[in-house]
């Protein structure tokens, strides 16, 4: 059999993954799409493309009619589908050989053989793939699984049979938790997978979850390609992968390989799989279950062996034989991490937007399988990853150090992504110690949030120090502001709504900022513009040097510090001039209300001196003499109301001599 034309039935960074490998091997591409995806990357980047409906997946990329006319339509002579989506669906995968087309996976066989975690126990468990001590029995009765729960012990875990990603799984420490938990479980189960059967397992505290790669050719060769270490989890969903294993002896890593080789053999798969156990404390491991395609993190393995998985995946479903040229140990070690629009500061809720501005780190080592770019729109209707940052070098220590400088160098501007999440994870002493558990990160919920105190103040002060950087320019749009005042200092004003506004002045170059309960203080400020909108302010504050990396817009700003996003949006913005009025009058910014007099009309003041303090949007602003002269009589009295652009003083100054 001969490949020459590939339908990707999927969307993102692996159907641009599985593109690129395409090409290299000479193979046409057709892409398909929703219509919400028609600018989307991989769109872009195939020979051709299908639309298959309206953005819901189950209209699009979950509709097997759609997909089976798509087939038709472009002649594709085989179809890939990735992960997720159909990727596990036998049914779809038969349709698709029915329609005279290849399937880049198992068998339709297999595949049903580990749809099922009791069905695939079961399976195994007779040829001698270790199992946890648990239920996955027929009777499913609540009667039953209270009975057997009882005996397994507890903690224990209730999960459904059909599903994964933490979907329809509980933890029980105790009898009087089971029944509800049960019923919680099923619910959910049903809802996620129409299948609300469960199974019982002990609940293994602080366990590591060991995957090992495989592939089969059509032939009954069966080889493994070692192994990974995807510990590092959120909600059941892996966050960081490495490969090789750490820590782990290489008897205990022998006897995975082989019994992630006798689960593959004895279900007669073809194709790249991944046989998952977790790994208990004291060295013991347990079946979890077999992924029947080719997984998200698979490129850490294509680190550590050289082979490219996606070409073999295609060399195989067109018959032929394995030949692989793998190493006899794996080279070096790799990392992954998974970049996601997620917010975790609202607990990781997917988040959606425009992305303005995308960088990706380069360099020897460094890898970015991305499925966006700069100007993509990220919407609601599928899953929020972006891209996957892989990582390889010689020794842990130094792909470790890669990752973290790999990190560093990402940049994305437009919504809220758990970009600096990952970067604080990374620099964790417990990963470079491999002190690391499934749980570790829901125990360190400190890493969620960081960023520089002040938020509001350092992304006001970072605009108005990137505005006067701009507007030498006479083209630049912040001239465009109306309304500006004059006063001696220069000083900024950011409404962000009717009853909140940030203030920043700059004298002699010194900064202020303050927005709310929020100050901020800074000097030896500059700014460094890349292209128009995106720079780094550097400054001084509390003796420190910070930098912060920004867009700025005429609406808001974004920053990043390294540890968070920051980002601030106005209605408003306006700048008070450096140049001193002739008149010397001094005039109000904003609505607000007189708080105090600090000089008495027909007194004599000096340049700086304060006359009067006002407050505004639930801040406190002093006011001072931009010239030295004398005070002129004013009817204003505390507690005042005075409106936008109202004379607030004059100074008469003094006549030249």
């Amino acid at each position: 059999m001969t490949i020459r034309r590939l339908l990707i039935a999927n969307r993102g960074e692996i159907a641009v993954r599985i593109i690129r490998t395409a090409r290299e091997l000479g193979i046409e591409t057709v892409a398909v799409y929703s219509e919400a995806d028609h600018q989307a990357l991989h769109v872009r980047e195939a020979d051709r493309a299908v639309c298959l409906g309206a953005p819901p997946a189950s209209q699009s990329y979950l509709n097997t009619r759609a997909l089976l006319d798509a087939i038709a339509d472009s002649e594709a002579d085989a179809l890939h589908p990735g992960y997720g989506f159909l990727s596990e669906d036998a049914d779809f995968a038969q349709k698709v050989i029915d329609a005279g087309c290849i399937w880049v996976g198992p068998p339709p066989s297999a595949m049903r053989a580990m749809a099922s975690k009791a069905a695939a126990k079961q399976t195994l468990e007779p040829r001698g793939v270790p199992m946890i001590p648990g239920y996955h029995g027929d009777d499913q009765s609540d009667k039953t699984l209270i009975a057997k729960a009882q005996s397994i012990g507890f903690p224990l875990l209730v999960k459904a049979s059909a599903g994964g990603g933490g979907k329809g799984m509980r933890v029980v420490h105790g009898n009087d938790d089971l029944p509800d938990a049960i019923s919680a479980a099923r619910r959910e189960a049903k809802n996620a997978f129409g299948d609300d059967r469960l199974l019982l397992e002990r609940y293994l505290v602080k366990p590591r979850h060991v995957e090992v790669q495989v592939i089969a050719d059509q032939h009954g060769t069966v080889e493994h390609l070692f192994e990974r270490d995807c510990s590092l989890q959120r909600r059941h969903q892996k966050v960081v992968e490495e490969a090789p294993a750490p820590e782990m002896p290489q008897a205990t890593r022998k006897a995975m390989w082989d019994a992630a080789v006798t689960a593959a053999e004895s279900i007669g798969y073809v194709g790249a799989g991944t046989v998952e156990f977790i790994l208990d404390a004291s060295g013991d491991f347990f079946f979890l279950e077999m992924n029947t395609r080719l997984q998200v993190e698979h490129p850490v393995t294509e680190c550590i062996t050289g082979l490219d998985l996606v070409a073999w995946q295609l060399r195989v479903a067109a018959g032929e034989p394995l030949a692989l040229d793998k190493p006899e140990q794996p080279k070096g070690h790799a990392f992954e991490v998974r970049l996601y629009a997620e917010d975790p500061d609202q607990q990781f809720r997917p988040t959606t937007g425009h992305l303005k501005d995308v960088l990706w780190p380069e360099g020897v080592g460094i890898r970015v399988d991305a499925g966006v770019d700069a100007n993509t729109e990220v919407s609601p209707f599928y899953d929020p990853m972006l891209a996957k940052l892989i990582v390889h070098g010689d020794t842990r220590e130094e792909a470790l150090a890669r990752l973290n400088r790999a990190l560093a160098d990402v940049r994305l501007a437009g919504l809220a992504t758990n970009l600096y999440f990952l970067r604080r994870l990374c620099r964790a002493d417990d990963l470079a110690t491999f002190k690391v558990h499934t749980h570790w990160i829901e125990d360190h919920a400190e890493l969620w949030h960081g960023g520089q105190e002040s938020p509001a103040c350092w992304a006001a002060l970072t605009a108005s120090v990137a505005q006067q950087d701009r507007t030498r320019d006479d083209r630049d749009p912040w001239r465009r502001f109306t309304g500006w005042r004059r006063f001696q200092q220069r000083r900024w004003l950011y409404s962000l709504s009717e009853a909140e506004a940030c203030i920043v002045t700059e004298h002699q170059g010194h900064w202020q900022a303050r927005c709310g309960n929020q100050s901020l203080s800074v000097y030896d400020v500059s700014w460094t513009e890349f292209h128009h909108g995106r720079g780094r302010l550097t400054a001084r504050h509390d003796n420190d040097r910070v930098k912060l990396d920004a867009w700025v817009t005429d609406t808001g700003i974004e920053l990043d510090d390294g540890r968070a996003r920051q980002a601030l949006t106005w209605w408003r913005a306006e700048q008070a001039h450096e140049e001193q009025a002739s008149d010397g009058r001094v005039t109000a910014l904003m609505p607000g209300t007189v708080t105090a007099l600090h000089v008495e009309a027909g007194k004599r003041v000096e340049k700086g001196d304060k006359i009067l303090s006002m407050e505004a949007m639930k801040m406190e602003t002093t006011l001072t003499a931009p010239v030295s002269g004398t005070l002129a009589q004013s009817s204003l009295q505390v507690g005042d109301r005075v409106q936008d652009g109202q004379v607030l003083f004059v100074i008469e100054a003094e006549d030249e001599a």
